[in-house]
């Protein structure tokens, strides 16, 4: 019998030939099983079966988990299949018991601890390495540590296999093991003629042994098909999947097949991405380049073009297909935005269950009863859903008693009901309002001594409360409309099914105890932030929004590929914090791969590669240029690759240029919706536009009453708007300074990067806080000032007189965490300061883990040593900047040391940011200084300091705490030392150049002085504040007006 693999390039049609072969074989009175990666695969084989055949019949059309299931049926009867929240809890009782003493005794309860032992024991399973295996791989390391690590991990896994076996439980991977096991006992295969695998890139271990025994049988040919072949990329491939395969027995068929008609430029694309050669030139080619500065410009360009290629060339909407990696960050806007333009989408319509405001107020219930915090009662007895109507509707009285007692003291809530006894205007309504609040009191009073008892007292009180006939009572009031009463009733049953299932989980698998509290609140959130609440069934027919996973030969028409970035598409993975990196290179030794960047990038690539691929006719790839933070998003190397492609001429006309955020509602008169044609004729109105949309238009208002209405009230409020622009008084409206003001002393100011950073940004505010000393409270920039502050003094701390140099000192990193925490106030909550400080310290460890692993690669690069040796180093200069004298702290410079102990002279300077990082571009624009006055500094500093005669710096560079990322200004004969692979800075500076962009910039923020010391503290022609997520504390004093900005109006000073 035959055993073929089928390694064929992009757009062999041998799905259809095998198809064709499959048919012959169910003619001939055999089963044909058809094994496929996806859904949406199986969708294509299933339309192509009935289109060749006129039906499907005698065929299973299925994955590998179908399959497994088919042979283990009779197995599976005899055992309980576990979810992973059971497993979750079943790891964290056995850890729990056998943690003490162990290496890892002091992480043992960590969520994060317990998910890493679960994903190791998957990896381990899925290699068909028991735990005797796993021991005896543990004995033979040389490595104290490591096989300490290893054989508690052997341990746990070997505890976890016993509770399983005990107790008659499997999970999905035993399914998989078992059905290598019992494959030769099963008669699935008895009348089975052709087996067909096909689709996949690679198959993990298990899979493929299930493979092998197939191969083993002669009562069938087995194809597998592999339609992903580019001679540029093959590596991935041909050392994975197929030399696999081979040592199989199966043999690879050079046969060449027919080809699917596709348009030559998309082809040639497919064929030659990876190449570096320039294959594409002309004005009209089908493949475009797009970018966006947001996920709503980019969704909102893409349904734009989506729309013409339905209206104007006639493609079936299911013809079309948008691959995004991240498809829950799109999916809101998606769903609002084809609506919009009435385009058919098929996608999930669910809400995220944690993003609903009856799951928020039942979730408060939950905070009440566990630390009896006010804000939480507040948010009780003003929800809609928790509380009666007529209890909700006075929700602004109850909230200003409540703003009126001592929300500190134990008995806030007897102070409540006393003050409602004194208000007339509740006269009517105390009796029912007391008794709410007794049900809620009681509800907290209740003891438990475990989490059993706490999630019963929870569910009883939700049914006490009757909440589904609080929703009813709003949807019959017309408070509420038939959609949010179906989703709500909907969110209820789930919150329910989820507390009454951790309630099983916790009763079956759990030891529960009043310290296990911590655990089920992040169960809960868990839960919660993993189900959705269909409110509309998922649509059958239209664009297919699809994964890129999913690519798996099945053709559009059109293909868009969104949020092609580094770090989404390629993704990076998080490594298993419980290994290092020479814990994982000793693991791939023994094939068991805990995680290959190497390899998810060249997985990737072909995921990349096969999304184009998915193409007859055109192909659009989108990047974001800024993530919905406002921080900067690179595009991704396979954009490069694209580009590479095409000569000069085309790049003009088939890339587009840079939108930035200012831009993203730069208007054409081509509106894809009714709401857009309102933008337009607006925007045509009142700025000036080219063209006149409002005559264009002037048919939709003529139809519509509701949009004629909107762009009358709008119309006539920016004429209000206009007049009051127009009186002669409105520079000092607008809060233009004038130069007569009475300000302290321009020569007095102190000057440093930070404060010309400041004013580059908006020399308003600069005024604001400078000269007037003003400074206006904003929690939430306070808020990342006091956790920036908190980075900096446990990054000092950890690193000074630290000799641990190459390891994570965590003995070390908690006590100076604990130390600095002490100092914390405001946090009652003991639960929620431990988390905080958790989460704390597991940022500060990824960096320092990082850090560790730079310098360890520098160290392999060069020979030597970088050494963090001077922290948070203060300075005053006066010999640049115009001779004006500069403050400033640096945080961090790494000197270089040989290997004779020596300082070299070569150092790197550090400055920590808590979030997003800017590069090299933003210096030399003149908007940052901070990292250039550092060097000018750092040269004066290590000459007298320490001595250094000739110092030369290797880079300048921002080091992101949360995201933990490099970048900044780097000399590229350094880079290759200082990062590793692709990664670090794009834009590198040449050695010749360096000291002629320092002085640029030097020179750019003398401008700046000059221009503060002579009182110029205009409005920005752009405020900062305008699209972020918060804002401007300043912005009830300030009259910025991008209208006006932009004429030039009311502008100088």
């Amino acid at each position: 019998m035959l055993k073929e693999i089928f390694y064929v390039p992009f757009y062999s049609k041998t799905r259809d030939m095998l198809i064709m072969k499959s048919i012959d074989v169910i003619k001939s009175g055999k089963r044909v099983v058809y094994v496929l990666p996806s859904r949406e695969a199986m969708f294509d084989v299933r339309d192509k079966f009935i289109t060749y055949n006129g039906g499907i019949t005698d065929t299973d059309i299925f994955g590998f988990e179908d399959l497994e299931k088919q042979i283990c049926g009779d197995f599976i009867k005899d055992y309980t299949l576990i979810s992973s929240y059971e497993i979750r809890e079943i790891l964290r009782n056995i850890l729990h018991k056998i943690c003490d003493n162990s290496y890892y005794e002091k992480v043992k309860g960590k969520a994060g601890f317990v998910k890493s032992v679960l994903s190791f024991i998957k990896v381990i399973k899925r290699k068909m390495i028991n735990p005797n295996e796993l021991k005896s791989i543990a004995d033979s390391i040389d490595r104290p540590t490591f096989k300490d690590k290893l054989k508690n991990l052997a341990y746990f896994y070997e505890s976890y296999e016993e509770y399983k076996i005990k107790r008659k439980l499997i999970d999905v991977d035993d399914i998989s093991i078992k059905a290598v096991e019992l494959f030769q006992n099963t008669n699935y295969f008895n009348n089975v003629g052709l087996i067909i695998v096909d689709g996949f890139i690679n198959i993990d271990y298990v899979n493929m042994k299930l493979i092998g025994e197939m191969a083993k049988s002669n009562r069938y040919d087995i194809y597998i098909n592999i339609p992903f072949k580019n001679e540029f990329n093959e590596s991935f491939i041909r050392n994975g999947i197929i030399k696999d395969l081979c040592e199989l027995g199966f043999n690879v068929n050079n046969d060449i097949y027919e080809m699917i008609e596709v348009n030559h430029d998309v082809k040639k694309v497919a064929t030659y991405i990876y190449s570096g050669e320039t294959v594409l030139n002309g004005e009209d080619l089908s493949i475009k380049i797009m970018n966006s500065p947001s996920i709503e410009h980019e969704v909102r360009e893409t349904a734009r073009l989506i729309k013409r290629k339905i209206v104007f060339d006639k493609i079936n909407p299911d013809r079309i297909a948008v691959f995004i990696k991240n498809i829950d960050d799109y999916r809101t806007q998606i769903i609002d935005i084809f609506d919009e333009m009435n385009i058919p989408v098929k996608i999930n319509r669910g809400i995220k269950l944690s993003t609903m405001p009856i799951t928020n107020d039942i979730y408060n219930l939950i905070s009440y009863k566990l630390n009896h915090d006010y804000e939480s009662f507040v948010n009780i007895m003003t929800s809609k859903f928790l509380v009666p109507y007529e209890i909700s509707k006075r929700s602004r009285e109850i909230i200003d008693l409540l703003s009126g007692i001592d929300r500190d003291k134990d008995n806030f809530e007897d102070e409540f009901v006393t003050a409602m006894k004194d208000d007339k205007s509740l006269n009517a309504t105390f009796e029912f309002l007391k008794r709410y609040v007794d049900v809620f009191i009681n509800f907290r009073e209740v003891p438990y001594k475990d989490t059993k008892e706490f999630v019963e007292s929870v569910l009883k009180v939700i049914d006490l409360l009757e909440i589904d006939f609080n929703i009813k009572a709003l949807f019959d009031m017309g408070i509420i409309r038939s959609s949010d009463f179906i989703s709500n009733v909907k969110a209820l049953e789930t919150i329910k099914q989820i507390l009454n299932k951790e309630l099983e989980i916790k009763k079956q698998y759990g030891e529960p105890s009043i310290d296990d509290i911590e655990n089920f609140q992040n169960d809960i959130l868990d839960m919660l932030s993993n189900f959705d609440v269909s409110i509309r069934n998922l649509d059958f027919e239209g664009v297919r929004i699809i994964s890129p996973d999913l690519a798996r030969g099945q053709m559009y028409d059109v293909v868009f590929i969104l949020g092609v970035n580094e770090g989404v598409l390629p993704s990076t993975k998080s490594i298993n914090p419980i290994f290092d990196l020479s814990d994982e290179e000793y693991l791939e030794k023994h094939g068991i791969y805990m995680l290959s960047r190497k390899w998810e990038f060249e997985r990737e690539k072909v995921r990349f590669n096969a999304c184009i691929a998915s193409a007859l006719k055109e192909v659009y790839v989108s990047y974001r240029t800024t993530d919905e933070d406002g921080c900067n998003m690179i595009k991704s190397p396979f954009i490069d690759d694209l580009q590479n492609l095409f000569d000069e001429k085309s790049k003009k006309r088939l890339i587009a240029p840079i939108v930035y955020m200012k831009d993203r509602f730069a208007f054409e008169c081509d509106a894809a919706s009714k709401d857009e044609a309102l933008l337009y004729m607006i925007d045509s109105k009142w700025n000036k536009r080219q063209g006149d949309a409002n005559t264009i238009y002037s048919n939709i208002l003529e139809n519509d009453l509701y949009l004629t209405k909107s762009y009358s009230y709008i119309n006539f409020s920016a004429s209000i708007e206009k007049k009051r622009r127009a009186n002669c008084e409105t520079n000092n409206y607008m809060g233009i300074i004038s130069k007569d003001a009475n300000l302290k002393e321009l020569s007095d100011i102190h000057l440093s990067a930070s404060s010309l950073n400041s004013y580059v940004v908006c020399p308003f505010k600069f005024f604001i806080e400078t000269l007037l000393n003003l400074h206006m409270s904003d929690e939430f920039i306070e808020s990342k000032k006091s956790i920036g502050s908190l980075y900096h003094e446990v990054l000092m701390k950890y690193y000074k007189d630290n000799l641990d140099l190459y390891d994570v000192n965590e003995d070390r990193l908690e006590e100076i965490i604990d130390e600095s925490f002490e100092k914390i106030t405001g946090i009652e909550n003991d639960i929620i300061f431990d988390k905080i400080k958790q989460e704390f310290y597991n940022v500060v460890f990824q960096l320092v883990k990082d850090d560790i692993s730079n310098r360890l690669y520098y160290y392999n690069k060069t020979g030597a040593e970088l050494i963090p040796s001077i922290f948070e180093k203060k300075f005053e200069m006066q010999d640049h900047y115009g001779g004006n004298i500069f403050h400033g702290k640096i945080d961090r410079i790494d000197l270089e040391r040989n290997i004779d102990g020596k300082f070299t002279g070569k150092y790197v300077i550090y400055d920590y940011k808590s979030g997003g990082i800017d590069g090299i571009r933003q210096c030399i624009e003149g908007l940052d200084f901070q990292l250039p006055t550092y060097y000018m500094a750092v040269e004066n500093i290590l000459k007298e300091e320490f001595n250094i005669e000739y110092p030369k710096c290797l880079g300048l560079l921002y080091y992101s705490i949360e995201k933990v990322k490099r970048n900044g200004i780097v000399l590229a004969l350094y880079k290759k030392d200082l990062f590793k692979g692709n990664s670090g800075p794009r834009d590198v500076v040449g050695e010749n150049n360096f000291n002629v962009i320092i002085d640029w910039i030097e020179k750019k923020g003398i401008e700046n002085i000059d221009k503060i010391k002579t009182g110029i503290f205009n409005l920005p022609d752009e405020c900062p504040f305008e699209n972020l997520s918060f804002n401007c504390a300043y912005k009830s004093i300030c009259r910025y007006d991008k209208y006006a900005m932009g004429r030039g109006e009311n502008s100088v000073v």
